[in-house]
């Protein structure tokens, strides 16, 4: 008997081994998507393939627009470990000079280590396919200056090669390991701004959004564990499973302000249209419930602010759930605090998502400085996010969660300014200033103008500053050409300090 169980346990590894090695000679030979989209091109020596372009887009203003018009390009293979544990990857940038001054040098933001010191490796540098010196600067070597061989000019181009290790830190927040997976925010090492003769190195807080990047086109080739699914900034062009284990994905994203992913372990996925389905809103969470509560009330949102300010002009929209409180945004792709997820949290968990897909519109389509304007975008759509929720569920609905979560802002004084940067509220008042503060300036506004002329204005500041980075005097503008008044002076008594609503 323990014979005939010894034959059956060999013939069972047998048959397994037999099964292994057959997977393995099915996908040995195949090309990797990366070969076929990314790096083939690099070593034939061809031109890529323009990234599909958003299906809707405004024109920027001729104020707005850069250089030659050409984006900053972004290729990159980016592998992930069957642990979900950390990452290789491979980036090459073909960087455009769209400034009006000659480049020596480019500079790239290293935001992982920002937010986790050492968590992210560089392993070489080559720039226009030479092998390279570089730096790293800073405590914690956040900032990767790359010199150039030969200077550019305006509109012409250097192409930077980086390869890197990533390590995935367990922070439980916009990157890093959670409990509901790994988010990967501000992971991928991305061109500096170049703005007044030189290049943008701001201080990392964790305090707000310390983050500030001009638009550009993006592919990417990402291998995962077969286990976990993804969700992520732009459109997924071609799926293949490589192995038994891994699969791999072709991400293509065009005029995005950057490119982020999540990878959920067992995910639940959920679907929901928008735009009359042209747009398909995707959520990945623990369960199917949170999932398709998610994608519905992200499609409302699209709905609602295509129609109020100007289309949603991508083809995806996808939301994720993690551990910090309330969301993050990311082009294409937000993070929301997964207890908003939960069925006791949805009232507040819609605005959160409302909020969250407000920004698609201000931060990732109209830019703004984040750490020197950080009210431009946060004040705006916190008072949309309520106007969204009244739309769903009416005025009287949307009032009495305005006073919940607002219910300390009238007696909580001001310290700073409502257009301080973000470094004024390091130790206090950034949620009482930029959120309650700043969405009852848009709430007066709206009250003062009525609904017809605020969106109209919105959509005049939409329509000029789409793709670019916009600042208050462009905000302004807007509201004073659809309104027919001079507002400056309206504005600039509610920024100071001691203003109360």
């Amino acid at each position: 008997m323990n014979m005939k169980k010894r034959l059956h346990s060999n013939y069972l590894l047998l048959t397994l081994a037999v099964l292994a090695l057959a997977a393995a000679l099915l996908f040995h030979g195949r090309s990797s998507l990366a070969e076929e989209r990314l790096w083939g091109v690099m070593e034939e020596g061809g031109t890529p393939e323009a990234t599909p372009a958003p299906d809707y887009a405004p024109i920027p203003a001729a104020s707005a627009s850069r250089g030659e018009h050409a984006e900053n390009l972004y290729e990159a293979e980016l592998k992930v470990d069957r642990a979900g544990k950390r990452l290789e990857g491979k980036l090459r940038l073909t960087y455009t000079n769209r400034t009006a001054d000659v480049l020596y040098v480019i500079k790239l933001r290293l935001h992982a280590n920002d937010a986790a010191p050492g968590s992210l490796k560089i392993k070489s540098v080559a720039v226009n396919g030479e092998r390279s010196y570089y730096t790293l600067d800073g405590e914690k070597e956040s900032m990767l200056t790359v010199p150039l061989p030969l200077e550019i000019k305006n509109g012409e181009e250097a192409e930077v090669f980086l390869t890197f290790d990533l390590v995935f830190p367990e922070t439980g927040d916009r990157f890093g390991i959670n409990d509901t997976g790994v988010m990967l925010g501000n992971f991928l090492p991305i061109a500096a701004v170049y703005e007044d003769g030189a290049w943008r190195n701001d201080r990392y807080i964790s305090e707000g959004d310390a983050f500030y990047s001009e638009t550009a086109d993006y592919r990417i080739v990402l291998t995962y564990p077969d286990d976990h699914t993804v969700a992520h900034t732009g459109r997924r062009i071609e799926e293949s499973r490589d192995n038994v284990y891994e699969r791999s994905c072709y991400i293509t994203a065009a005029r995005a302000r950057d490119f982020a992913l999540a990878l959920i372990p067992e995910g639940k996925k959920a679907e929901a249209p928008a735009l009359g389905g042209r747009v398909t809103v995707h959520a990945v969470t623990a369960s199917e419930s949170s999932a398709a509560f998610a994608a519905e009330t992200a499609a409302k949102a699209i709905d609602f602010f295509s129609a109020k300010i100007g289309l949603y002009p991508y083809t995806d929209f996808s939301l994720v759930p993690f551990d910090r409180t309330g969301g993050m945004e990311y082009p294409g792709l937000v993070m929301i605090a997964s207890r908003y997820l939960r069925e006791s949290y949805r009232e507040m968990g819609e605005l959160v998502i409302f909020h969250e897909a407000a920004h698609q519109w201000f931060y990732a389509l109209v830019g703004s400085d984040q750490i020197n304007d950080p009210w431009l975008d946060e004040s705006l759509v916190e008072f949309l996010g309520f106007r969204c929720y009244a739309d769903v569920h009416g005025e009287e609905a949307a009032e009495e969660l305005w006073q919940e979560r607002f219910a300390d802002y009238r007696s909580t004084p001001r310290t700073s300014r409502l257009d301080a940067d973000l470094y004024a509220f390091e130790q206090e008042g950034y949620f009482m200033t930029v959120y309650a503060h700043g969405a009852a300036l848009y709430k007066a506004l709206y009250e003062e103008l009525g609904a017809d002329t605020f969106y109209g204005a919105l959509r005049i500041y939409f329509d000029a500053n789409s793709f670019s980075v916009a600042d208050m005097d462009d905000l302004i503008a807007a509201f004073e050409e659809a309104s027919g008044r001079d507002l400056t002076a309206w504005f600039e008594e509610r920024m100071a300090a001691e203003y109360r609503f």
